[in-house]
């Protein structure tokens, strides 16, 4: 491999970068650029973090290929001429940073792994500590780095030439659980799990640095592009008796520049003044706080999460005179109660559930609403009015908002003492209040007796009118005015933790035919070839009981896979990827998909076509349909 440190050093004014090998369009807005090996993603990455372009949503280095992400169509000639006449980065952005990680090395797998390699397991420390390493990449979870050894030191001299390949094989059995620091090696690369997860990288040893920390600018301490050395710890020394890497991580993060800040999208969160407004009663089988989700932050493997049905989610807050993308309720197929604690207007839209509003006042009009009618419309409830809504009757996730939006929850969290309890509040991770389902990312699962905190409402849009029983007192009549039509349409199981957080949804609705939803294709169909693209677009597939917010996955016959073509380097994804993965069966990637991933994409479906997989429920019929590329 070319050494990293040569291929990301400085360039006199005027110089420009080589041109990727080749692009590929990957979705709507996103393009993925190949490049001959790490050294030449990470000098482009650098060059295009170096101009902090406006309309560049995420910037996302992988082990060949980088992914840009801009926020319209409109932006993907631009971005792909940016790449073929890229300007090399200034000196002071191209000096990459330097990290020392002390390591004990007393991993299961360091005997195993210093035979796999061929030397001693002395001679493999001191190889593993005398490399400098480079991280490539971030992905499998948040703050995990992908580090390659090779290059200069940052003092101008060669990393040892005799150093190992470092190639080993992952474990035939993955452990169900790798502790949080642990050190390991696989194929090539170095990887620091920076919390507990089931892996199975080659364990050497284990360091005690804060890998990933919310509060930090970045949230990681190894981003792409930063050098590592390794130190050895004698294995003696107890697992939490220094603190020196942790200390200088920490201390490092506090003088991080604004421009640095600003490169990674971090900003104070204000101060909001909230108020308890409503108490899940009863939460049904998921319970989730989502909002627009965390975007920008792929190159830390951080997924953008986010409401699933992004048209529901703006549809009802809109209709609480809400900023579009303010945090709200989604609710997996139902039944959900929960009751007002103080005056309050709240939205439902998404899937079809019927709703009853239960008035604390005898003398209250009862609200009763069946499923599929008067939806995205604004209700006022008073303290003690109660709104329940039953089992999904067609689609799977209902979003619920509530005006001011949703800033916290505050949880009723049980101690030893059973007659005691004391109360917390969930806050915004990295900007956000999403629950990413795979990370664990954001607020935990709602619970019944946990309260939402919502902001004020002075300067929200007003909103005109709130639903009122009919005149004539017919179900479902009285809808002041028509919030527009819903797009909801069949829906998909959805799960935060395994098994115990499943909806039984029964069997889907029928319908005249498949759901038909659209893709782009690329970026990697032309790898695949066109038998591959040919069987996903003439099949009717069925969505599996398995499917959740990480993917939707789907039955039929399996996709031809040409021999060669089902694994790749990783490489950054985006939703909506269709990953094809050796078993031939696609998956389309949801809001908490891998940020990364080594299956061929064949295509990618548009958010208009994320939102209709949002509500496709386990045994919904699902048919691809190419959109037309206009640019080529």
């Amino acid at each position: 491999m070319t050494g990293v440190h040569a291929a990301t050093g400085a360039s006199a004014p005027g110089d420009r970068l080589p041109p990727p090998l080749a692009t590929h369009r990957a979705g709507e807005a996103a393009l993925l650029a190949e490049y001959p090996d790490t050294a030449a993603v990470l000098a482009a990455a650098a060059a295009v973090r170096a101009l902090e372009l406006p309309h560049l949503v995420d910037l996302v280095p992988a082990e060949r290929t980088l992914l840009l992400a801009g926020t319209a169509s409109r932006d993907l000639q631009d971005l792909a001429d940016l790449l073929r006449h890229l300007p090399a980065p200034p000196a002071e952005q191209a000096d990459a940073d330097e990290q020392t990680l002390a390591v004990t090395y007393d991993g299961e797998d360091l005997a195993e792994t210093a035979e796999l390699l061929g030397m001693s397991t002395d001679a493999l420390i001191r190889a593993h500590t005398g490399a400098v390493w480079t991280v490539a990449f971030g992905g499998f979870a948040p703050g995990f780095p992908y580090l390659v050894a090779g290059g200069h030191d940052g003092n101008g001299h060669e990393a040892d030439p005799d150093a190992p390949p470092w190639d080993v094989p992952r474990r035939a059995e993955p452990r169900t659980a790798v502790p949080a620091g642990a050190v390991g090696l696989a194929s090539r690369y170095c990887g620091i799990y920076p919390r507990s997860s089931p892996g199975g990288w080659q364990l050497i040893g284990r360091t005690e640095a804060e890998l990933f920390d919310v509060t930090r600018t970045p949230p990681a301490l190894l981003t792409p592009g930063t050098r590592v050395r390794f130190t050895a710890r004698r294995p003696s020394a107890r697992p939490a008796g220094s603190s020196s890497a942790l200390t200088r991580s920490r201390r490092g993060a506090g003088t991080v520049s604004e421009r640095r800040a600003r490169r990674w999208g971090q900003a104070t969160v204000p101060i909001v003044r909230t108020m308890a407004a409503l108490e899940a009663l009863s939460p049904g089988p998921l319970l989730l706080l989502q909002d627009g989700g965390r975007p920008g932050q792929g190159a830390i493997g951080v997924s953008r999460s986010g409401a699933a049905d992004r048209g529901a989610l703006v549809r009802a807050d809109l209709a609480v005179g809400n900023p579009a993308h303010a945090a709200v309720l989604e609710v997996l197929a139902g039944p959900l109660r929960v009751r007002a604690l103080a005056p309050t207007i709240v939205a439902v839209a998404g899937a079809e559930a019927a709703l009853t509003v239960h008035r604390s006042d005898p003398e209250g009009a009862e609200i009763d609403v069946p499923a599929g009618r008067d939806r995205d419309v604004p209700i006022a409830l008073d303290p003690g009015d109660e709104l329940e809504l039953g089992p999904v009757a067609h689609g799977l996730r209902l979003v619920l908002a509530v005006r001011g939006g949703i800033h916290g929850v505050r949880r009723r969290e049980r101690t030893d003492d059973p007659g005691s309890t004391h109360d917390s509040s969930d806050a915004p991770v990295l900007g956000s209040l999403s629950r990413d389902t795979l990370s664990g990312l954001g607020p935990a699962p709602l619970e019944a007796g946990d309260v939402l905190l919502v902001g004020a409402t002075h300067g929200l849009d007003a909103v005109p009118a709130t639903y009122a029983p009919a005149i004539d007192d017919e179900p479902g009549g009285g809808c002041p005015e028509d919030r527009g039509p819903d797009d909801g349409g069949d829906g998909a199981e959805e799960q935060d933790q395994p098994s115990a957080d499943r909806a039984s949804t029964g069997d889907a609705p029928s319908g005249p035919g498949p759901l038909e939803v659209p893709l782009h294709a690329g970026p990697r169909d032309e790898l695949l070839g066109r038998a591959a693209m040919e069987a996903l677009l003439g099949t009717d597939w069925t969505v599996r009981s398995d499917s959740d917010r990480i993917g939707v996955r789907l039955d039929g016959p399996a996709l031809p896979v040409p021999e060669g073509a089902g694994s790749l380097p990783s490489e950054a994804m985006v939703p909506g990827a269709i990953q094809v993965p050796p078993s031939g069966l696609p998956v389309v990637f949801g809001p908490d998909h891998p940020t990364t991933g080594g299956y061929p994409v064949l295509g990618v479906v548009p958010r208009i076509g994320l939102d209709q997989l949002a509500q496709a429920a386990p045994g919904t019929m699902v048919r691809f349909q190419q959109i037309d590329d206009p640019t080529g």
